[in-house]
C-alpha cells in the first residue's frame, strides 16, 4: 500500500496545471461561415419540413447548436457581437427557412419549377404566405432557440472548470 501512496503522490506532483488562455480576437470569416451556414440550415428545414409534412418548428434548436459552434470556433464565444451574430443567424435561418416553404407549397399547388414562382410571387406574397403558417407554438419554439443561442454564447469558454 505503501508504494501505491508514493506513487500517487509522485504522480499528481507531476501533473501540470493548464493556465486558461486569453480570448482570441474573432475571424472576420466566421461572420460569412455563420451566415452560409444559416442559409445551409434554412434550405435544409425546409426540405425535411416538406419531406415530412410537417412544420418542424424544433429545427430551430439544431440550427441554434450549429451557428453557436461555428462562431465560438472563430472566436465570439463570450463577445456581444457573437451573441447578436448567433440571435441573427437562428433568425435568418427561420425566415428562409419559412419564406422557401412558402415558394415550395405555391410552386407544388401550381404545377411550376420553384425559381418561377420564386420571381412570379414576389416578396411581400411569399412573407405573407409564410406569416400565415406561423401559429403561437411555432414561434414561441424559434423564440427559445434564439434564447439558447444566447445563453450558450454567453460563456466565454466551454471547457470545465
Amino acid at each position: 500500500m505503501i508504494v501505491d501512496a508514493r506513487a500517487f503522490i509522485a504522480r499528481i506532483r507531476s501533473i501540470r496545471i493548464v493556465q486558461p488562455q486569453p480570448l482570441q480576437p474573432p475571424h472576420a470569416i466566421g461572420i460569412a461561415t455563420a451566415l452560409m451556414c444559416a442559409l445551409a440550415s434554412g434550405a435544409l428545414w425546409c426540405l425535411l419540413s416538406l419531406y415530412s409534412h410537417y412544420d418542424l418548428a424544433g429545427f430551430a434548436f439544431a440550427v441554434a447548436v450549429l451557428e453557436v459552434w461555428v462562431l465560438r470556433a472563430h472566436g465570439y464565444g463570450g463577445r456581444w457581437s457573437g451573441i447578436v451574430l448567433a440571435t441573427l443567424c437562428v433568425m435568418l435561418a427561420s425566415g428562409s427557412a419559412y419564406y422557401l416553404q412558402a415558394v415550395a407549397r405555391v410552386a407544388s399547388m401550381l404545377g411550376l419549377p420553384i425559381r418561377t414562382t420564386l420571381l412570379q410571387m414576389g416578396p411581400r406574397m411569399t412573407i405573407d404566405i409564410a406569416r400565415a403558417r406561423l401559429d403561437g407554438w411555432t414561434i414561441a419554439t424559434i423564440a427559445c432557440a434564439i434564447a439558447l443561442s444566447i445563453v450558450l454564447m454567453l460563456r466565454k469558454d466551454m471547457r470545465p472548470a
